[in-house]
């Protein structure tokens, strides 16, 4: 669930992922798999507002595509990234 300021992951499963070694490497992998998808739906927006016929869904567009990018450049900035 993503809220303005706040990401929450929720898995269910059999805590696979805590038997490697280290314990939870794959978790970094799966988060990182989860940024690469964020930064698509960004490029995804920035295209559909390119492309939009309309001055409202042009805007529309442009606002959720932004507000990726606040979300993502916050994740980054906590997670030590940038």
């Amino acid at each position: 669930m993503q809220y303005s300021d706040t990401v929450l992951l929720l898995e269910s499963n059999s805590h696979v992922h805590f038997r490697t070694n280290p314990q939870g490497k794959n978790i970094v992998a799966l988060v990182q798999a989860w940024f690469l998808n964020l930064e698509r739906e960004i490029a995804e927006a920035e295209q559909a507002a390119r492309h939009a016929a309309k001055e409202a869904d042009r805007k529309a567009a442009e606002a959720h595509r932004a507000k990726l990018a606040v979300s993502l450049a916050k994740l980054k900035r906590d997670a030590g990234k940038t």
